[in-house]
């Protein structure tokens, strides 16, 4: 087996977009607000300087309204070599919108991100990895290309429609090979945060598995202000220093590795 195995990271760099997302009143709480401005304090440095020290390209997903208030930040995620994708605007779920609302929700968060880096983005996550019925053609009207959304296979395909494929490739994820089931808990009772280890241990076993079944590829979602502190990122080293042993191991952005899908 001598075919290159790509491995993507997509983070996202979500702020204060999730508490805003769920109630505009949360703006009045500036405690809920601090963990998302702890990304820009703290950890998206700190995540940064481990991405560099590995020489790894990452596809970061960005909502509008944090591209708004933080452009400078998203701007130099791009200017370090890095994609940069929409995430919606506020952080809101599609099916939970309107028709007008999801329209809006998509568009003002590209336009978003489009403002920060100077180049419109056709990466695109959505907040809590869910689509509406009318989500496919709402991002091809937008010139999307790349999705990083759905969990219903180990490898990249080309979505349809009405049977046919379309210019829009899908880049399945996982749950388990995300840092959200390990490490959110927002103070929410019966959430328990595992440890840095068990993230570890679950992610190398899925890699070890992934890395001998032809055509598959190695998906890590991660939160800046989850994976971004000092102990996690140093589970986060280890781990990037177990893929990189691997010969045949490819570090891809999204779009890269979209680009190899017939």
């Amino acid at each position: 087996m001598t075919e290159h195995f790509p491995v993507c990271i997509g983070i996202d760099v979500d702020g204060a977009a999730p508490a805003l997302g769920r109630s505009p009143e949360n703006a009045k709480r500036p405690v809920m607000l601090s963990e998302g401005a702890f990304e820009f304090h703290e950890g998206l440095p700190l995540l940064l300087a481990v991405l560099s020290e590995f020489e790894i390209p990452a596809s970061f997903y960005v909502p509008g309204i944090v591209a708004e208030k933080y452009p400078e930040a998203i701007g130099n995620l791009q200017r370090r070599g890095h994609e940069i994708g929409s995430h919606g605007y506020a952080h809101r779920s599609p099916p939970l919108l309107t028709p007008e609302e999801e329209k809006s929700e998509l568009v003002r968060g590209i336009d978003a991100v489009e403002a920060a880096i100077g180049k419109r983005p056709t990466l695109w996550r959505s907040p809590a990895w869910e689509w509406s019925e009318r989500t496919l053609q709402l991002l091809l009207d937008e010139g999307v290309n790349v999705s990083a959304n759905f969990h219903d296979r180990l490898r990249p395909y080309r979505h349809l429609q009405n049977g046919k494929p379309v210019p829009l490739v899908e880049l399945p994820v996982q749950w388990h090979l995300a840092d959200n089931p390990f490490f959110f808990h927002g103070g929410q009772p019966g959430r328990v945060i595992r440890t840095a280890q068990d993230a570890q241990t679950v992610w190398q076993d899925e890699f070890d598995g992934l890395y001998n079944i032809p055509g598959t590829f190695y998906h890590l979602t991660l939160h800046v202000n989850l994976i971004a502190h000092p102990g996690r990122l140093r589970m986060l080293e280890r781990h990037l220093s177990y893929l990189k042993s691997h010969d045949r191991v490819r570090f891809m952005t999204a779009s890269e590795l979209a680009d190899t899908v017939a």
